[in-house]
């Protein structure tokens, strides 16, 4: 069986690798805020990036392969943009609920909202629960799921909580009210629990799409940094130490490429349950592998990648919440373990 991108799908990767390479953050001190960063979300929506989910709205059958293309690019860079939970997660939450006009308002450019999680982290936030507005620079409204009858319904409520302390510095995280049932409006039709499957599924794929994308930037800047650096009358990519580390980080990186392409195909492709295995499959290796490879390029960076300017630590910082981000590595393989113990077909 052949495995490659289409023509489309390749002319998409070139686009968002050179938009990525214009947005990208360089400098700690200037990670794009406000009216910057108003304009690098109007440029993702000039792409048509939140329509991606949406055929209605894209003319094109959903696929969450185009959406990993693009979350790893833009990743790649560690651009501000929120694409992952504004372009993405909220309008796949939408999309399951049939809101088409929140939909088209977001694909004109005309309304702005975040995915509400828990507090812990550990997945969507019910609407009469705590929790923070992920990726949220700019939103105006919060995307909750109320729970009745059997099926979920979306909550979409303004955004009135302040920002918080977040350890990664290029996505912003806003507190949300407690109780967002009680001011927010019931958006579109009940998701049953089979599409919330997938919506869940997608969204452990897309975090598991932005660490590959900081995986594969890392491992691009300390190759060439091996290249170029010289010690004792050589370079050091020439040390085999060296070399091994770099080699060992470039096995992690294609591994957890091969995971996500394969979960990203099954959303859309599989039954919700293989689908489900895919996506925690693809969530746990890109957790692991993520902090190893980053560490990895810390090291070959040495002392340089310790400081304030460089981009290392924030690298770091955005791996490390990915990780958290619906469960690491440790919940997701006991989950794995457990679905395949219980369905013999998936063992």
């Amino acid at each position: 069986m052949e495995i490659a991108f289409t023509d489309e799908q390749q002319l998409l990767q070139e686009t968002a690798a050179q938009l990525g390479e214009s947005i990208g953050v360089t400098n700690p001190d200037e990670i794009a805020t406000g009216e910057v960063l108003d304009a690098q979300w109007q440029r993702l929506v000039d792409l048509g990036v939140p329509t991606l989910r949406s055929p209605g709205l894209c003319g094109l059958a959903a696929s969450g392969v185009e959406t990993a293309i693009v979350i790893e690019q833009l990743a790649r860079t560690l651009s501000a943009v929120p694409v992952v939970g504004q372009a993405v997660l909220a309008t796949e939450l939408l999309e399951a609920a049939g809101a088409d006009k929140e939909l088209e308002r977001i694909a004109e450019g005309n309304l702005r909202v975040a995915p509400v999680l828990r507090a812990d982290l550990t997945g969507f936030c019910a609407a009469n629960w705590p929790g923070v507005a992920f990726d949220a620079a700019g939103a105006t409204h919060g995307l909750c799921a109320l729970r009745a009858d059997g099926h979920r319904r979306l909550v979409c409520a303004p955004l009135d909580g302040n920002e918080a302390s977040a350890l990664d510095l290029t996505r912003v995280i806003r507190c949300t009210a407690t109780d967002l049932e009680g001011y927010g409006d019931l958006t579109g039709k009940p998701i049953s629990d089979e599409r919330w499957q997938r919506v869940e599924s997608l969204a452990l794929t897309v975090f598991a799409a932005d660490l590959v994308g900081v995986m594969q930037g890392a491992l691009d800047d300390a190759v060439r940094y091996a290249g170029e650096r010289a010690q004792f009358g050589a370079k050091i990519g020439s040390f085999q130490a060296v070399g091994h580390l770099l080699a060992d980080a470039l096995v992690q990186v294609e591994g957890a490429r091969s995971c996500l392409w394969h979960a990203a195909w099954a959303i859309d492709h599989l039954p919700a349950d293989e689908a489900r295995l895919a996506a925690m499959t693809a969530k746990a290796y890109a957790s692991a592998a993520g902090r190893e490879v980053v560490e990895t390029t810390v090291q070959v960076f040495g002392g340089i990648a310790i400081t304030w300017e460089h981009v290392s630590h924030l690298r770091l910082r955005r791996t490390l919440l990915d990780r958290q981000l619906l469960g690491d590595e440790t919940v997701h393989y006991e989950a794995i373990a457990a679905l395949r113990l219980a369905n013999r077909e998936l063992a």
